[in-house]
């Protein structure tokens, strides 16, 4: 049984070609996304611990803004 797929290369791009039964729609968009996470990792310059660092920042910062909303909400 040969490979469900065929890729082909040339110095700009990659062209991958599947059976449309192979992958939903939802399945090839997390994939896409998935390459482009991928792609983001290796061109940054932070290290692991910069990325949480800024993670935490960002979560903080969020959770500062969204606060007032949920305050109201807690019950004794």
């Amino acid at each position: 049984m040969g490979t469900p797929y065929e890729i082909e290369t040339d110095q700009n791009s990659i062209v991958i070609r599947l059976p449309r039964t192979l992958a939903d729609d939802e399945g090839l968009i997390r994939f896409l996304d998935y390459l482009e996470m991928q792609d983001i990792r290796q061109r940054s310059e932070l290290s692991e611990d910069d990325a949480q660092k800024l993670a935490a920042e960002v979560k903080r910062d969020a959770w500062t803004r969204v606060r007032h909303l949920f305050e109201g909400e807690r019950t004794a």
